[in-house]
């Protein structure tokens, strides 16, 4: 990964947590330690956070309740070319005049360049999803009503009544924090109750997920894997996480692009 883009993902980090150790950026970033704390010392000196013991924080650490979770700004940054693929690959299941819903992440986010030139029924509670459709496509979209949380670009309600309990969809498209033996987990409650409700509202469930996901966990599940009918990744996906998915009956779909992200 270029330094650029490390400084543009580690500034972004240090607002959305009061520290940011050097040892969560070094698995973050894929880089070495060394060259993490380079990056903190360049970015302390810019006055662009502050450098702390272990890692570094805001100059101004946020005053709001945030989700839990990476800010979209990085997550759409790391393993970007797979992600890519994936999503390439889940618009070819959309035929025209479909309803669909696109839940919000990174990958689902790349969907819309691909369906852009479709007339589609769009529901999505990505901000960022439907800013884009509406600039730049013939598509129909829905939003459901509630928060907009500027750092994940998502709008997320509380309360049952959304506003999407009215939208029939063929598929839903979606992503997760991670994917094990118990289902599709994520890691903030609100995120958790906003992709089950829209589950609910598609007969078809087509799940978006890079192979890194697959070792990744969390408390929070909102799918079981035998409530999925197709789960999109790319060839890093070894064996053993093939055989999961497969032994639930969910069709695999495994991308042709091999390429990762440095």
């Amino acid at each position: 990964m270029h330094e650029i883009e490390r400084h543009r993902i580690i500034k972004a980090e240090t607002t959305s947590r009061p520290v940011v150790t050097v040892g969560y950026l070094v698995e973050l970033l894929g880089a070495s330690e060394a060259t993490i704390r380079r990056d903190i010392a360049y970015l302390h000196k810019e006055g662009l956070l502050r450098r702390v013991r272990g890692g570094a924080e805001a100059l101004r650490p946020p005053t709001t309740t945030n989700l839990a979770g990476r800010p979209f700004s990085v997550t759409q940054a790391i393993n970007a070319k797979i992600k890519r693929g994936i999503a390439k690959q889940a618009a070819t299941l959309c035929t025209e005049g479909d309803s669909i819903i696109i839940g919000g992440g990174s990958t689902a986010f790349m969907m819309a360049e691909h369906i852009r030139d479709r007339r589609l029924q769009v529901m999505t509670n990505s901000f960022v999803i439907a800013e884009y459709l509406v600039k730049n496509s013939n598509c129909t979209v829905t939003l459901p009503a509630g928060k907009v949380y500027r750092d994940q670009n998502l709008i997320l309600s509380p309360f049952d009544q959304d506003g999407s309990f009215g939208f029939y969809a063929s598929k839903i498209f979606f992503g997760a924090q991670g994917i094990g033996p118990l289902g599709v987990v994520e890691t903030d409650p609100q995120i958790a109750q906003g992709t089950t409700r829209l589950l609910r509202q598609a007969e078809r469930r087509v799940l978006l997920i890079d192979s890194s996901k697959f070792s990744q966990r969390s408390s929070l599940i909102v799918s079981q894997l035998a409530d999925l009918d197709v789960v999109i990744t790319d060839a890093g996906a070894d064996k053993s996480a093939r055989a999961l998915i497969q032994e639930h009956g969910c069709q695999l779909i495994i991308t042709d692009d091999q390429a990762t992200e440095n």
